[in-house]
């Protein structure tokens, strides 16, 4: 009975002793566990592995190729150490290892003996010497400031001498309106409207530009000689013929006096 306890004791040992083998991480382990711990690793070049001193895991020595994320350049590197502990299915990059032995147990420390008492005589205490005074230095005389030197008298400015007043201009004399163009069956042509330009049927006539005449009492034809229009026609009322001398003189560019009154050209 007591027998069969120790096997069952020592069998869960044995079990946790072969977990992930007695040689570390592979290479492959180990370019898992530097991608975990975030270097781009192209490859890895496994030397050899041990367990760790007195640490969990084991320390390895290694090569690897790692590529710089930013330049996309590949170096590879020298022999480094490491150390490498399983968690689970996987392997955990922990630190790099610069003495694979420095987890081993640290030695205590030899105590040391205090240095035999060979004199118990007091050591003689050394006599204060005075310091010498300082040797006072002195100050230096004030210089005298230079007596300023009196400003000039400022001469006096000479008195400008008043401007010459400007002459006024004279006032240019208004420019004397053209005196319109003479009388023309060119200009004549068209209708005209009685005093302010009124140009009903009743109070307008009209010189056509073919010779032909419309009054507001009949029609007929009418020619120009100088200023004097003779017009020849019938009455509308009865039919009657009639003979006109009419006396024209321009006084615009669209304005007539004809025998006394007053014409405005009216539009077409």
């Amino acid at each position: 009975m007591k027998r069969w306890l120790v096997f069952a004791m020592m069998a869960p040992l044995a079990a946790c002793g072969s977990m992930g083998g007695n040689d570390g991480p592979s290479e492959k382990d180990i370019a898992d566990a530097l991608g975990r711990s975030g270097a781009k690793v192209q490859s890895t070049e496994r030397i050899a592995c041990k367990t760790a001193p007195d640490r969990p895991g084991y320390v390895c020595d290694y090569r690897a190729t790692t590529c710089s994320p930013f330049t996309g350049k590949c170096d590879k590197s020298a022999t480094r150490t490491g150390r490498f502990v399983r968690y689970g299915d996987n392997w955990m990059f922990r630190d790099d290892v610069i003495d694979p032995n420095r987890y081993a147990p640290t030695p205590a420390p030899v105590p040391t003996q205090s240095p035999a008492v060979t004199d118990l005589a007091p050591t003689p205490t050394p006599t204060p010497v005075a310091s010498p005074s300082p040797t006072p230095t002195p100050s230096p005389k004030p210089s005298s400031s230079p007596t300023p030197k009196a400003n000039p008298t400022p001469k006096p400015s000479p008195t400008p001498k008043p401007e010459p007043t400007p002459k006024a201009t004279p006032t240019p004399k208004p420019t004397p309106k053209p005196i319109p163009g003479g009388i023309n069956r060119t200009w004549l042509s068209g209708r005209w409207g009685a005093e302010n330009g009124d140009c009903t049927a009743r109070r307008a006539v009209n010189f056509g530009p073919g010779g032909g005449f419309y009054g507001k009492r009949g029609m007929g034809h009418w020619s120009l000689d100088g200023k004097t229009i003779k017009v020849t026609g019938n009455y509308s009322a009865d039919d009657k013929p009639f003979d006109q001398i009419l006396k024209v003189d321009r006084i615009g560019d669209d304005a007539m006096m004809m025998e006394g009154k007053r014409y405005h050209r009216c539009p077409n």
